[in-house]
């Protein structure tokens, strides 16, 4: 079974959103278990605070050349947390976009999510609610 994933994008180191206007594609750290037939939802930090984007993960394993050509996705810094430490990459496609507003951080919360600071695994209550909203769309 798919896992479903909350991955935050800090939008004052990245603009995934202009990223997405260019490519359909972005490679992405995986500091979990992030499996090739997922779904990531990217949450968008202030000043936005919501998910704005769903994407399938389609690959797993980055190569070096592929990497290097995707520079925004190395972190210009490390950190020393565990998570850290094992770094791999990954490649998400873009396969919707949401209206802005639509999953902002209030109602997430309201629904199960927690902190947004990490990746993490939806749990069911937020799993069930983001598909049954998607559908209405």
């Amino acid at each position: 079974m798919k896992e479903l994933w909350i991955i935050p994008c800090n939008t004052k180191h990245f603009n995934v959103s202009e990223h997405f206007n260019r490519e359909k594609t972005v490679v992405w750290r995986n500091s979990f278990s992030i499996r090739k037939g997922d779904v990531a939802y990217i949450y968008l930090s202030a000043p936005f605070s919501e998910i704005r984007y769903r994407c399938n993960v389609i690959s797993e394993e980055v190569d070096d050349d592929t990497l290097q050509a995707n520079s925004y996705a190395i972190p210009a810094k490390t950190t020393n947390n565990y998570f850290s430490k094992r770094v791999k990459y990954m490649v998400l496609e873009l396969d919707r976009v949401f209206p802005e507003g639509k999953y902002k951080l209030e109602e997430l919360k309201k629904h199960g999510l927690g902190q947004v600071q990490i990746q993490a695994r939806a749990d069911r209550k937020l799993r069930e609610y983001l598909l049954a909203t998607e559908e209405q769309l």
